[in-house]
């Protein structure tokens, strides 16, 4: 046998290997981002919940067999895949839990993320997959005691539920693309405010409402984020129409 013998593996081979390796570095990549946003937020969201993450293994078997966590070990994010990961906190009055969700680059998969990237770049209409991160809260409502396991002693806490509304701040830049996307959005009359930037407007059902919410330490949180913001909504209401 003779190098000719292998000619075709051998030029296969180098582009084989690049792949695993853009493969492997993705995906620490991912962790790593993933990973990094966790610390930079875990300390803001266990000084507002009183849990945050979810289980470890042993905490589970720990807590299956003696009724007890075994030192409250908490994992603060989930893999759901190579480009996504999440978390989830509860434990604050009025908020029965919040769900967060990072959407990451393919970097993993080059080829996918070379395609995505060339057809949202030719076509408007299907944009480019961008990182995000993504935290909805839920709102007890009045419902503590439907979602809560009661105690002994009966929780007691204010009133928690409200007349629902739809109140939300969003980049310009998105705001078509929400208001198609979302049912709820597509209900709000879209109006600036002086109080916020020009790269911003509000979409809501009611202006009083609105100017309520609109307090300095968010509308300073929002401009703290620049660019990187792309809407804060407040609803009642689902994301998609209702079919009946």
């Amino acid at each position: 046998m003779s190098f000719s013998d292998f000619y075709l593996e051998a030029c296969i081979l180098p582009f084989l290997l690049l792949i695993i390796g853009l493969h492997f570095w993705g995906t620490r990549k991912n962790k790593s981002k993933a990973q990094s946003w966790m610390n930079a937020h875990s300390k803001v969201l266990e000084n507002e919940f009183a849990i945050v993450g979810f289980p470890t293994e042993a905490s589970t078997k720990e807590l299956a067999s003696t009724g007890k966590s075994a030192d409250n070990g908490m994992n603060l994010l989930k893999e759901k895949s190579k480009d996504m990961f999440l978390s989830y906190a509860t434990g604050r009055q009025n908020i029965a839990f919040i769900d967060i969700k990072l959407s990451l680059l393919k970097r993993y998969n080059p080829l996918a993320l070379f395609m995505n990237q060339a057809i949202g770049f030719v076509m408007e209409s299907s944009p480019a997959t961008t990182e995000q991160a993504e935290i909805t809260a839920y709102a007890f409502d009045g419902r503590e005691v439907d979602l809560v396991e009661q105690s002994e002693s009966e929780i007691k806490v204010a009133n928690s539920s409200y007349t629902g509304f739809i109140c939300a701040v969003v980049h310009k830049d998105r705001m078509r693309t929400l208001r198609d996307q979302r049912y709820d959005l597509s209900l709000t009359v879209t109006k600036d405010n002086p109080k916020l930037p020009n790269w911003l407007t509000t979409m809501s059902e009611n202006a009083e409402l609105t100017e309520l919410l609109l307090t300095t330490d968010m509308i300073n949180a929002i401009k703290a984020c620049g660019d990187d913001f792309i809407a804060l909504i407040i609803s009642d209401l689902p994301e998609d129409a209702p079919k009946t």
